[in-house]
């Protein structure tokens, strides 16, 4: 009697996000909701720290709460994203206004109104990412 032979295809690896807001509470309140669903998550305070981390890996979506952050604007990250072409997602937050002011729809990505929720951000990447892929 033969073994059945049995094809064990490797579990893809969960996506990486980088969680950017200002507000220690509120960005460990959505980096422990996204850990919980088992994604990659790292955290930066301020745009210049979220682009240190975007130079040093790959990162999968970048959810970035727009505001007055460290001593580049949080769009300055969503403009680096796009000039080096990088296969990265954006979710932004903020409160619209002169923020977003000279932006491109295209190169926004989507956008999600302060205040928001961390279920919100959650459901949001999930759907962007397609994740957990169907079957899986």
């Amino acid at each position: 009697m033969n073994a059945a032979s049995v094809t064990v295809l490797p579990r893809r690896t969960p996506p990486s996000i980088l969680v950017v807001e200002n507000d220690v509470r509120i960005r460990c309140l959505v980096s422990d909701e996204l850990r919980a669903i088992d994604f990659k998550v790292l955290e930066a305070s301020s745009p210049d720290e979220a682009l240190t981390v975007l130079d040093a890996m790959r990162i999968d979506l970048v959810f970035l709460a727009i505001g007055p952050l460290g001593s580049r604007g949080g769009l300055d990250v969503v403009r680096l994203i796009r000039a080096r072409r990088m296969p990265t997602r954006i979710i932004l937050a903020s409160d619209g206004g002169a923020a977003l002011a000279g932006m491109d729809a295209d190169e926004l990505g989507l956008i999600l109104s302060k205040p928001y929720r961390a279920a919100q951000v959650v459901e949001f990447v999930i759907r962007i990412l397609s994740w957990p892929e169907a079957g899986t």
